[in-house]
């Protein structure tokens, strides 16, 4: 039996849709709203929008403030997400529990792909 899961874009917040300023929340930069326009434009495509962060709302030593905080930022930048830190309902029930997120795409500034490598280029250059 063949089961249809929706494509899924998995994408990172610190460094991919902001500056990496953790647990603070970085700033948004030319290369961000880039990223951030393709995200707008998968989930128009009908993709679903994974956030894929260490910011985590059972954060032990900073509590839920950055997770929450990240959450308001995708909010306030129209930046849409389906899921946080989370595997689609659909693709659990057929595939089981898995910790690593899965996607048909992922997009983070340490990704080795064209986008990663323009947010690693943007970040030297910083330094």
């Amino acid at each position: 039996m063949t089961v249809k899961i929706s494509k899924r874009l998995a994408v990172d917040f610190d460094g991919t849709l902001c500056t990496a300023n953790y647990p603070n929340l970085g700033r948004q930069l030319l290369i961000h709203k880039i990223v951030a326009a393709y995200v707008r434009r998968k989930k128009k495509q009908g993709w679903i929008i994974i956030l894929n962060t260490l910011r985590d709302k059972n954060n032990r030593i900073l509590g839920p403030k950055p997770y929450c905080e990240a959450i308001t930022f995708c909010r306030e930048h129209n930046i849409p997400i389906d899921i946080i830190n989370d595997n689609l309902k659909e693709a659990t029930d057929h595939f089981g529990y898995a910790r690593k997120i899965s996607a048909e795409r992922y997009i983070d500034d340490r990704n080795v792909g064209f986008i990663g490598w323009l947010l690693r280029l943007h970040k030297n250059k910083r330094k």
